[in-house]
């Protein structure tokens, strides 16, 4: 008996935790190195699964890019001093981001830096955000 509930709560487990792999897709973004980049925000949704924050980031070349970028949960947000009122459209920010291996322009969000210098940290994990260079190339760069 004792090793049939066993078998059972293994197999449970095994079964549960490459359903949550796949939600997560744990592949999908580049997190040994943050993008590093300057936008603009434009929508910022406060709730469940996930927060997501909107911004527009300048190329080199004067194009637009529109970014999306997760967090947490916003219960996990609100231990880490975020509210549903941290971000609006129009303000000025450099991103750290994961972004995504395939190109796309989206990523997990690692942090927000303000003009004026306040901090907003939303780490997935991982080394920490805002290394020399990055996905996007740097500083200011988004990826080409």
């Amino acid at each position: 008996m004792k090793r049939t509930s066993f078998v059972v709560m293994a197999t449970c487990f095994l079964v549960s935790s490459g359903v949550l792999l796949a939600h997560h897709g744990g592949n999908l973004y580049d997190t040994t190195k943050a993008a590093v980049m300057k936008g603009t925000i434009t929508k910022f949704e406060w709730g469940t699964p996930h927060n997501q924050i909107y911004y527009d980031v300048k190329t080199d070349k004067g194009e637009v890019q529109h970014w999306v970028g997760s967090t947490e949960p916003a219960g996990v947000m609100l231990e880490q001093g975020w509210t549903r009122r941290s971000l609006k459209p129009g303000d000025e920010v450099t991103i750290h981001i994961f972004a995504a291996k395939n190109g796309a322009t989206v990523g997990n969000l690692q942090r927000v830096i303000f003009a004026d210098g306040r901090e907003l940290n939303a780490g997935f994990g991982g080394p920490r955000a805002g290394g020399a260079g990055g996905a996007g190339g740097g500083e200011g760069q988004p990826r080409p």
